[in-house]
């Protein structure tokens, strides 16, 4: 037996997260969608997405048969756009591999889009109650506590310690429930900043609780300086209505739609007269906003302009007329989203 687990559990079931909506299955595509969700992402914000998303999409066949914009759509502003697409994509592999049923072996659910060893672990073991080891962010942070370890969790050598860790760790049962003690133990009590060790049931094997060393593990990822790339952005409005570009499925915003954008600026003017026709256009507003990504920083200088008389709003090619009352709960991107809402206020875009 585990030497944790029989502390963990028992612990799990009196102070752990037991109400999220995700645990009151056993269904393991929803607590695939759940645990993709949550990847990088705090439960409070995944909440109202989930909800909407299995209501939508409440089984594996349902999102196989989805149109790629309604599944964007219903992740705008989730962030981390890969994890929808690879969602997608896994569907429709189950939906004809594997006739809509949810495969139940980790080698097949390693093998789809997106779903890694701790993401294959977690569903293994919350559905289907099987003896695979989990190690995803929090948990990462328990073992690296637990075992004195001042390593940076992310080197790829510290990373093995810490899989063999979670696999001696296992119980002979309730595998799901010690799985689930563990991410609630680091998502509550064995927290980054301040964890609270006088409550945590197994302080008593902590070596940095006893060494006094939480202040120093986890160790933090070293420090490079984000680099800052620029895109120029071109809103082009012909009365309610905005000309959007839909992304790449690969990439920054990939299957989302956006404005049309350029690496290098662009003489505005003459775009117009050589793509749209149009009796004649005006400037509005110019500006700049800063989104911030994992790995570096885009500079958006943006600018707006009203084009009068469009002879014809059919879909311009690899983009469409998008009119402005729909696009809060469309596919775009949040940093478009947010644009669109100043230039609204500003009544530029009225």
């Amino acid at each position: 037996m585990s030497l944790i687990s029989d502390q963990l559990i028992p612990w799990q079931k009196k102070f752990g997260r037991n109400n999220f909506p995700w645990q009151e299955t056993k269904n393991p595509y929803l607590i695939w969608i759940s645990e993709v969700m949550l990847q990088q992402t705090q439960v409070k914000t995944v909440l109202p997405y989930y909800r909407k998303f299995i209501t939508t999409f409440p089984n594996v066949k349902s999102l196989a048969l989805a149109d790629d914009d309604d599944v964007m759509k219903l992740w705008s502003g989730l962030g981390y756009y890969a994890r929808a697409r690879n969602l997608h994509e896994s569907a429709k592999i189950i939906h004809s591999k594997f006739q809509d049923k949810f495969p139940t072996k980790l080698i097949d659910l390693l093998s789809l889009p997106g779903i890694g060893r701790s993401t294959a672990g977690a569903i293994c073991s919350l559905a289907l109650n099987q003896k695979t080891p989990i190690l995803d962010g929090n948990v990462k942070r328990v073992f690296t506590r637990l075992y004195g370890i001042k390593d940076w969790a992310g080197v790829i050598s510290v990373e093995k310690k810490l899989w063999a860790m979670a696999e001696k760790n296992l119980p002979e049962s309730k595998f799901g429930n010690y799985n689930q003690a563990l991410m609630d133990l680091g998502a509550t009590i064995c927290v980054k900043k301040e964890p609270m060790c006088s409550k945590c049931p197994i302080n008593n094997s902590c070596k940095s609780f006893l060494h006094k060393w939480t202040n120093i593990i986890p160790a933090s990822k070293p420090k490079k300086e984000k680099l800052t790339e620029v895109s120029y952005f071109y809103i082009v409005q012909s009365k309610s209505k905005f000309l959007f570009i839909k992304k790449p499925k690969k990439g920054i915003w990939g299957g989302l739609w956006s404005f049309l954008e350029s690496k290098e600026e662009l003489d505005i003017k003459q775009w117009v007269l050589n793509n749209l026709e149009v009796s004649g256009f005006r400037l509005l507003q110019n500006g700049v906003m800063t989104s911030v990504f994992t790995h570096y920083k885009l500079k958006m200088y943006y600018q707006h302009i009203k084009v009068k008389d469009l002879k014809s709003k059919e879909d311009f090619p690899g983009g469409a007329w998008h009119d402005k009352n729909r696009i809060e709960e469309g596919a775009y991107p949040a940093p478009v989203k947010k644009i669109l809402k100043k230039l609204m206020q500003d009544g530029t875009a009225l």
